[in-house]
Order: C-alpha cells, then structure tokens, then sequence
C-alpha cells in the first residue's frame, strides 16, 4: 500500500489518517503511533529506521503485525523465577525431584545491538535499574530515553513521584516536585525551564492550608 504522507514540518510527517508520525531524530528515523501505546499510557516508538522510506515501510508494517515480546521482559521473568526458586532435600527411596529446564537466553533486540558500546551500556543499566524497581515496560523506558532521545526515564520518575506524594498532597508540595527533583534509584533529576531552557524558581512559600475535602 502507498502510504502517502504530509509534512507537518521540522522533520516530522504523517500519514492520511493521522494515526503515525514519523519524526527524524539525530540522523535516522522513528515512527510514533497514535492508536498503540506501551505500559506508562504513552503513543509506541518504533525504529530507528535509516531512512524516511524504511520508516514508511515500518508503517504499512504496523498495520498488520503484532506486537512483538520483548525479549529483555523475558529475561527479567527469567531472573525473577530464579530467585523465587528453591531445592529442597531429597527423601530416600525416592527419585530426585527435577528442576524445569531454564528457557534459553533470549538474544538482545536489534536496536540494542547497533547502539555504540557506551549507549549499549547505559540502555542495559537503565533496563536494570528500571526492572529492579519494578516500573512496567522497562526496555521501552529505555530504549525511547536512548533512542529517542526523549526523558522517558525523567517522566516516570516524576510520576513514580506524585504516586509517593499520594492523594491528600498539598498544591504546594506537588509544584515544588515539579520544580525540582531527583530519584536516586534511576540516577535521574529534572528541573522546571521555560521555552529558552532558563530555569524557573517558584516561591512557593510556606503553607498549612489542607486541600479541600
């Protein structure tokens, strides 16, 4: 199928029924998906892709297939039912009890592999830090954090965040969040800037007003 396109501008474009834009990123190509989106809520990224008609054909592609299982998922399951897993004495006259066989590695996608070293090493950590603290999708986090260059991690983060602050949190304590945080776990801070990047300083002052009930 020709999928035609329309250019929205600053290297992006989209496709007839506005469901997929394709969007050039430090030299290649990804296409976002306005109908399918990954565990956080957020629309699916998919590529890189070298060229804008790899990314068409990636296109035309979605529209078919489905989803594919994330190998790095897999091996966080493997490494959860591991530790999970005892062996306990064997009673005489009785057989050993066989442990299942383990599954086998699963390998490292593709986008993993073509990264350089260094990117290929701080996408492992971070899938790592993610699944250790148990955030959902921790390769898509990851891969559109390295990939993509978006602040995946930053935005999860924040959200993980304002969960923690929980539902009785005064204005105050979420903007002041928002101005300015951290998360030591995922090695992630973030700041409020406006649209030239200058950083913004609310003066939030000091309050005891409780939300309303």
């Amino acid at each position: 199928m020709d999928e035609g396109l329309r250019r929205l501008g600053g290297g992006r474009w989209q496709t007839r029924d506005e469901r997929f834009t394709i969007e050039s990123q430090s030299g290649t190509w990804v296409v976002v998906d306005g109908e399918q989106t990954d565990e956080l809520g957020l629309p699916l990224v998919r590529g890189p892709f070298h060229s804008l008609g790899d990314a068409k054909a990636a296109v035309e592609r979605a529209r078919e297939d489905e989803p594919a299982v994330s190998p790095l998922l897999a091996r966080a399951a493997e490494l959860k039912q591991r530790t999970s897993r005892t062996k306990g004495p064997s009673r005489p006259g009785t057989a050993e009890m066989q442990l299942p066989k383990q599954p086998p590695k699963p390998k490292e996608p593709r986008w993993l592999t073509d990264l350089e070293p260094a990117d290929r090493s701080r996408a492992s950590d971070l899938v790592d830090r993610l699944t250790k603290i148990g955030a959902p999708d921790p390769e898509g986090i990851a891969r559109r954090e390295i990939v993509g260059d978006v602040p995946a991690t930053a935005a999860y983060a924040i959200r993980r965040a304002l969960d923690a602050l929980g539902p009785d949190a005064m204005p105050s304590d979420v903007a002041r969040l928002l101005a300015d945080g951290r998360d030591s776990e995922l090695a992630v801070s973030w700041r409020l800037v406006d649209a030239g990047g200058h950083p913004i300083v609310l003066d939030l002052g000091v309050t005891t007003r409780k939300r309303d009930a």
